[in-house]
């Protein structure tokens, strides 16, 4: 106990013989950090009950709003997606480009990686389960991939990836990739809303149109309605015109109506997290609820050592 003492009043000591500039300023940066990570601490417990006690559903039948899917990763029809620093085909990317900075600072050399550049996929995906897809727009979601790899070499855009381990590799410039790949089984955790293909549709109105088309192309409506070939349309020739233009606008709003419905997934317009990950429900809580004990633990930590300084130094 003495001995506990004895080094608290060391402690004391020391921070007495501190400048009150500089005292002042780590004793501040030490309430920030502590608030910060109390913060964040309990913004990871919020998004572990989340994962914990949100429902999965279906895609084909899930609720407009906020859900929670399962599915695989795929590509929408038309080109791949490929990662900008490997080319390899993906989901989704994220990517960061650091180079080695030297510098001396008193007569002390010291090295640095400093990001010259960086970016991260917006492009659109889909994801599949047993009942159907919706179409995934990562823009805005925390994403946890299923690979990372970090590798180095001379130059500002790496060639080709190397296939031996990192450590073997040497150059200036170190690359870090992030990669959602095709088929990657996915938890998703965001807004779900279905934009309906069908339209509401005032059948008189679309019929006047459609009628008007009619009268436009003068040719085609003889070609077709007028009967006796006259030259002109008589009164129960433009009934039949009609009528056959009412049959078309009843078939088109029929088949607006059979159309499936697109189905997106997106970052929710609240500020409800927006989650994309390759990890299982139970593997993604177990990391927050890990994440909250850490930061927590910090933040106490943090909180005790501040208030600690002012109490030993004495407010000025």
């Amino acid at each position: 106990m003495s001995a506990n003492t004895d080094v608290l009043a060391l402690l004391a000591q020391d921070l007495a013989a501190t400048s009150p500039g500089t005292f002042w300023l780590w004793t501040t940066l030490g309430l920030i950090a502590a608030i910060a990570s109390f913060i964040t601490a309990f913004a990871a417990l919020h998004r572990a009950r989340l994962i914990e006690n949100t429902p999965t559903s279906r895609i084909r039948s899930a609720a407009q709003g906020y859900v929670e899917l399962e599915g695989d990763a795929r590509w929408l029809p038309g080109p791949q997606i490929r990662s900008p620093l490997s080319g390899e085909p993906c989901c989704w990317w994220r990517y960061r480009i650091e180079q080695r900075q030297t510098h001396t600072w008193y007569g002390r050399r010291t090295t640095r990686w400093r990001t010259i550049a960086s970016g991260v996929s917006d492009e659109l995906f889909l994801l599949t389960d047993a009942t159907g897809e919706c179409i995934v727009d990562p823009h805005g979601a925390r994403v946890h991939p299923s690979v990372r790899r970090t590798w180095r070499g001379p130059t500002p855009r790496p060639g080709r990836r190397p296939d031996g381990p990192s450590w073997l590799q040497f150059g200036d410039y170190r690359y870090h990739e992030e990669l959602l790949q095709v088929g990657d089984p996915v938890y998703a955790l965001g807004w779900f809303h279905t934009p309906s293909t069908y339209e509401s549709l005032d059948e008189t109105s679309a019929l006047i149109e459609r009628l008007q088309q009619y009268k436009r192309d003068r040719n085609t409506l003889l070609a077709r309605f007028d009967a006796d070939g006259n030259g002109y349309i008589d009164a129960q020739e433009w009934e039949q015109a009609r009528r056959a233009a009412l049959e078309e606008v009843r078939a088109e709003r029929l088949q607006r109506a059979l159309d499936p419905d697109l189905h997106v997934l997106c970052r929710p317009p609240d500020r409800r997290p927006y989650l994309l990950s390759t990890l299982t429900q139970a593997a993604l809580a177990r990391r927050y609820h890990a994440g909250f004990a850490i930061l927590f633990v910090f933040s106490i930590i943090s909180w005790t050592c501040s208030i600690f300084a002012v109490l030993a130094r004495g407010w000025p």
